[in-house]
């Protein structure tokens, strides 16, 4: 229940910051490069280990493709703002050089399917793989907190309502909780053995986590330039990563 509360309760705290405060582009840019390099470790030091290793490597290996192109399909709807593109579709000009405009709503959808996704290990069908959790959460949550504040900020410039804003924002809020809840049902559900579900959710992860975690790491800047701020960030992300699989 921890896990999930986390998951929710960063989101939304996440919106009221938007609402409240001005938020620095720069630092919400460094906080998705420390959570993709994060993410990207655990997937390599931690989950890969842990599920090829037995039997029906080659099936899961498809699912890590899956997942994969499920990011690439979630891409599509939100213009990418899960590795820091996506704006909302307004009526102000912009030249042939600005990102394009999406509308919040349908970004909206696609991050919300993507929680949905992050969310699925969490299940208490799953307590077994505790500490492959622990890694996992604080990544989800470092990655949650810039994608929320960009979505809380899309609905506010798009003159959505602050009371619906909010009530939209709670969407995304509960889609990852949803997931950890309906996780090991879904499994139980199709009558797969539980272990061997929960492999198959966390190849699907590792798909997804590759896709958003080469786009952030390899993403250049505006001036396209590797900022040195990032490569520092993209090593101590790699470094909490490497720690906690040893606490």
């Amino acid at each position: 229940m921890v896990s999930i509360s986390v998951l929710f309760f960063s989101v939304l705290i996440s919106a009221i910051l938007v609402d409240r405060f001005k938020v620095n582009e720069k630092i919400l840019q460094l906080l998705l490069a420390f959570s993709g390099a994060y993410l990207i470790t655990v997937a390599f030091t931690q989950i890969i280990p842990s599920i090829f290793d037995g039997t029906n490597n080659s099936t899961l290996g498809y699912f890590v493709l899956i997942g994969f192109f499920i990011q690439l399909i979630i891409e599509f709807i939100t213009g990418g703002a899960e590795h820091g593109h996506g704006h909302c579709d307004d009526s102000h000009e912009h030249n042939n050089d600005s990102p394009i405009k999406i509308s919040p709503y349908a970004l909206l959808i696609g991050i919300s399917l993507h929680a949905f996704f992050e969310g699925m290990p969490f299940s208490s069908h799953f307590h077994a793989h505790a500490h492959t959790q622990d890694s996992l959460l604080l990544g989800i949550v470092v990655h949650k907190v810039p994608i929320a504040i960009a979505l809380m900020g899309l609905f506010l410039a798009a003159g959505v309502s602050r009371l619906r804003a909010y009530s939209l924002i709670m969407v995304f809020a509960i889609s990852a909780p949803l997931g950890a809840f309906l996780g090991g049902y879904i499994g139980e559900s199709i009558g797969i053995d539980i272990e061997f579900f929960y492999k198959i959710i966390m190849a699907l992860l590792v798909g997804i986590f590759l896709h958003v975690a080469t786009s952030i790491i390899f993403e250049s800047n505006t001036s396209h330039r590797f900022n040195i701020y990032k490569l520092v960030i993209i090593l101590i992300g790699i470094s909490f990563a490497i720690l906690s699989r040893m606490i």
